[in-house]
């Protein structure tokens, strides 16, 4: 009984790998990943997330800002509901603001200067 060796690798010619590498480039390029700029479809949760959290903290630092006023003072609820309604407030305007920004970032305008004016917006 004699064992033979037997290499595991082929001989490949420079033909066959040039060929392979072709081939490998042509599949890497039909399957490369769509530009961030092209698909918001992730980005759109996450702004949702954002907005959604801009909100709930203004209102819980209003409630807590309001609750340790009363806490000091013995006002109960009265600073509580003020801190509320001013909480309510600002997170209404931060989501305003912050939805601006994102529009206008998803625009491509830069923020802080004028749209261009076009033949539909002025008046005859």
């Amino acid at each position: 009984m004699s064992e033979e060796k037997r290499t595991s690798q082929p001989t490949q010619s420079s033909s066959d790998l040039d060929d392979l590498e072709r081939r490998l480039e042509v599949a890497r390029n039909r399957h490369k990943e769509p530009d961030k700029d092209e698909d918001n479809g992730g980005s759109l949760l996450g702004m949702a997330w954002r907005l959604s959290t801009e909100l709930v903290v203004a209102v819980l630092v209003g409630a807590g800002l309001g609750y340790g006023l009363d806490y000091l003072l013995g006002t109960r609820p009265w600073f509580l509901l003020v801190g509320l309604g001013f909480g309510f407030a600002a997170g209404v305007m931060s989501v305003f603001r912050v939805a601006g920004k994102m529009d206008a970032e998803n625009a491509h305008i830069p923020i802080g200067e004028d749209m261009p004016v076009t033949d539909d917006d002025e008046m005859d």
